[in-house]
């Protein structure tokens, strides 16, 4: 069995972006969902920018790294 892990990003029908196992077994990993001015105001770029979130959130977490390293990413604010 490999360790690793297929992913996959799906706009449920709700609206809601999850980010789930492939199989799409169980609880989704991550949920994104956008109010509704948010959701008006991208229109259908809101799938993208979830997909950027999605993989900010994967590169900048240790959870994700295989090797600790002691490099601190600052947090950013907008």
């Amino acid at each position: 069995m490999s360790d690793t892990a297929i992913l996959e990003i799906v706009e449920l029908s709700d609206g809601e972006i999850v980010l789930r196992p492939a199989e799409g077994e169980g609880e989704p990993l991550l949920r994104i969902r956008f109010s509704e001015e948010a959701a008006e105001l991208l229109r259908q770029s809101r799938f993208e920018v979830a997909q950027e979130m999605i993989d900010h959130a994967i590169t900048r977490s240790k959870l994700w790294q295989e090797e600790s390293d002691d490099q601190a990413f600052p947090a950013t604010l907008h």
